[in-house]
């Protein structure tokens, strides 16, 4: 089987920095929690990837077009197919004052953004700033272990997916169902009342219907979203046909 560009994957893998063993991204929760990276915001578990989409290294997506379903590999990522070579020329000296002016007391290892760009503080020396402007992880090899671990081919599993990745955590597969119907095209996302803590919940929604015309277009023609509450709740209804039953029964 050969992956091509739009293709639906679920994926696992963790990426370390080969020269220390440094685990900087995964999506495992045991294995975060072991490198003290874990994050309670974060989605754990197999993560959607699109491919050609472009949200991972070039390295590990390289690697996951060539995994078959099930099938894992461990690999090492050159800077390049990284995040990059060192390149001396974003190494820059700023004076001092131009950080003093907007507040800012400049300190080595200090992550800073200058111009619209994140920066670190490389050293204070006097009224001389030394910044890098280089990626953190630029020069550095990685070594990655992934697996591919589903293919996604029905609408409804690829909608799920779409939607979760742009949801909090605390949202999950249990919270949202989808449905589609083949001969109109047409999907509906139906959530239950945990849909009303998520915050900027309309944002999530257009970043989603970009997406959906984007990759999955003709295949999805009209697109509903549905935010289903009980007012009534079970233990409440079970009450309601007790006493209903009650009644009859006395009649």
């Amino acid at each position: 089987m050969v992956l091509k560009d739009g293709d639906f994957v679920l994926v696992e893998y963790s990426l370390r920095v080969k020269e220390t063993g440094e685990v900087i991204d995964t999506t495992s929760e045991e294995e975060a929690k072991k490198a003290n990276i874990y994050d309670e915001k974060e989605r754990y578990g197999p993560r959607l990837v699109i491919v050609g989409e472009g949200r991972l290294i070039e390295g590990l997506e390289e690697a996951i077009r060539e995994l078959e379903e099930g099938g894992e590999r461990e690999i090492e990522i050159p800077p390049e197919k990284g995040f990059g070579k060192r390149d001396p020329s974003k190494i820059k000296i700023i004076p001092k004052t131009k950080f003093l002016q907007n507040n800012i007391i400049p300190e080595p290892g200090k992550v800073v953004e200058i111009n619209g760009q994140l920066a670190i503080i490389r050293s204070v020396t006097g009224g001389r700033v030394v910044v890098d402007f280089n990626h953190p992880l630029a020069g550095k090899t990685l070594a990655a272990k992934v697996r591919l671990v589903k293919v996604l081919k029905s609408p409804q599993e690829k909608l799920l997916y779409l939607m979760l990745r742009r949801l909090p955590a605390f949202i999950t597969e249990e919270d949202v169902r989808v449905e589609y119907d083949p001969t109109e095209r047409y999907a509906k996302y139906v959530f239950n009342e945990k849909a009303l803590l998520i915050q900027d919940m309309q944002v999530v929604k257009r970043i989603v219907v970009a997406e959906v015309r984007k990759y999955m277009a003709p295949e999805v023609r009209k697109l509903d979203f549905i935010e289903h509450v009980d007012i009534v709740k079970e233990e409440e209804k079970r009450e309601e046909n007790t006493a209903e039953a009650a009644e009859s029964r006395q009649a």
